[in-house]
């Protein structure tokens, strides 16, 4: 068994070079040599058909050249790897993840981006956190020998009456969501992120303020406007088709003919769970009744409408379906089959585990069975968006619970293709339509020359069966390779850090 130097060593992204992670890759400071991946099938994402027989050459970080390997000279002292019979992606993004809003703080050092790096996770955006966690960990991805994963962040989430947090600035006025806004673009917020919690004059006021800031803001639909008129204000990107509370379904609610009794059931929930002393299993009834009313037969015009709108606006949408289907974790006695809990540190790993017992004791069977008919609703409504040509990217909400950072994600691409994406169009959705979202085309998303060497090396075809995407032979972060023995040696490592007291 590892001692526990040891171990920290073997995991140390964060923390400097790991003793597992010497042989995948020089230090930060030297660039690594050139990187040859030989006669390997190329799935590119610019949407071409897959091509056989490749060369890729990777040069201080970048795609040198992608060619017939016939064609292909490589350098002497390149570091060779056999493609054969394997298939090369690009980088994944998750494009809704929370590396900074949990108490630990060393979680997303220690666990959360090498996670992310072991499942081809070279880019994430989070979505509302600790700025000062949010600089520690991209200081720690800096020193690390990947220089990933790139995050995107947009510093505390922006909502109504909070309690005093660093994770969220709360706002009553209109002149409070505009000095929120000016805040953040000074201490270098990439975009603003709303909350359900925000009033109309303060969502309006964010969304005015982040135009005259430069600033693009993204979130969920406040509880205060329908759908269309936070649509109509110009976000970038809303959150969540499968609501994780009652609150976060402003997507789903938009295409119910029962939408503004639904907003009307929503406040009043919000009022009782104010209360000095709320009674909880009033509060439980009422939840109940609002999210069956979700169910409810869709308004087609509404749903029509809905999807133009996001078209014509250029809205994309996060559904963020693998946080709806985690529920699974909590009427099943084997809570492992949705997260790989061996990857979880010991303390996580018990909360979440007495937060099941907890749920499981106070839930009906009605309870259960609402959930999973709202986990399938939410996949049905992605795949009607993606039928109406809306722009979908692939995001997890993790690290909530049985959402974990890194295989999530996989989970998050399984079901985009039960909700009738092609397994190259939900690949899409984790390459290159978040790098155009992020104006990152011209550098990310897809195998072409001069693009960053973020790569997957898979050793079978995901275009065959998504679930492929699993099995990862090596991943490839700023020109630097983790290997099979490699990636072997730090979920190892991981594991054994987190059966650890």
């Amino acid at each position: 068994m590892k001692s526990r130097k040891g171990i920290a060593a073997a995991i140390a992204l964060g923390l400097g070079l790991g003793a597992s992670l010497v042989t995948a890759a020089r230090p930060a400071a030297a660039a690594p040599a050139p990187v040859a991946i030989t006669h390997v099938t190329v799935i590119d994402m610019t949407g071409a058909a897959a091509r056989a027989d490749q060369t890729v050459l990777i040069d201080r970080g970048v795609i040198a050249r992608a060619d017939v390997a016939a064609r292909v000279a490589i350098p002497k002292g390149a570091r060779v790897i056999d493609g054969r019979g394997k298939y090369l992606i690009p980088g994944l993004w998750d494009m809704h993840i929370h590396l900074a809003n949990r108490p630990d703080s060393l979680l997303a050092e220690r666990f959360l981006v090498p996670l992310l790096l072991a499942h081809g996770v070279t880019g994430v955006r989070d979505m509302g956190g600790d700025p000062a966690r949010i600089r520690a960990i991209r200081a720690a991805v800096a020193r690390n020998p990947f220089h990933a994963p790139h995050i995107v962040a947009p510093g505390p989430f922006v909502d109504g009456p909070q309690d005093a947090s660093p994770i969220w600035r709360s706002v009553t006025t209109a002149a409070e969501a505009r000095a929120a806004v000016r805040s953040l673009k000074r201490e270098g917020a990439d975009f603003v992120k709303i909350q359900s919690g925000l009033s109309r004059e303060c969502m309006l006021a964010v969304a005015d303020e982040s135009k005259r800031q430069g600033l693009r803001f993204a979130g969920h639909v406040p509880e205060a406007l329908t759908a269309f008129e936070v649509i109509a204000a110009g976000p970038a990107s809303l959150e969540h088709v499968s609501p994780s509370l009652p609150g976060d379904a402003g997507l789903m609610r938009a295409c119910s003919a029962n939408e503004p009794a639904l907003r009307d059931s929503l406040r009043a929930l919000n009022e009782a769970s104010q209360q000095p002393k709320p009674d909880i299993a009033a509060l439980r009834a009422r939840q109940r009744d609002l999210q069956s009313r979700h169910l409810d037969p869709w308004d087609d015009a509404a749903m029509k409408r809905l999807f133009h709108d996001l078209n014509a606006h250029g809205t994309h949408v996060v559904p963020t379906l693998v946080w709806s289907q985690s529920l699974r974790a909590l009427d099943s006695t084997d809570t492992g089959q949705v997260a790989p809990l061996e990857y979880v540190p010991r303390a996580m790993r018990e909360r979440w585990r007495s937060g099941r017992r907890r749920y499981v004791e106070g839930v009906t069977h009605e309870a259960l069975t609402l959930n999973r008919r709202m986990a399938e609703r939410s996949i049905d409504l992605v795949g009607a968006m993606h039928r109406a040509g809306v722009a979908v990217m692939a995001g997890t909400d993790a690290f909530d619970a049985f959402v974990l950072a890194g295989p999530s994600l996989h989970q998050e691409l399984e079901l985009l293709v039960r909700a009738g994406f092609t397994p190259l169009a939900a690949l899409q959705a984790a390459t290159v339509v978040p790098a155009r979202f992020l104006g990152r085309a011209r550098t990310q998303g897809t195998i072409e020359r001069g693009k960053q060497a973020d790569l997957v090396l898979l050793s079978a075809n995901p275009l065959d069966d998504i679930r492929n995407t699993r099995h990862i032979d090596a991943v490839v972060a700023g020109g630097s390779v983790l290997d099979r023995s490699a990636l072997g040696a730090l979920l190892a490592s991981l594991a054994a850090e987190g059966m650890a007291p």
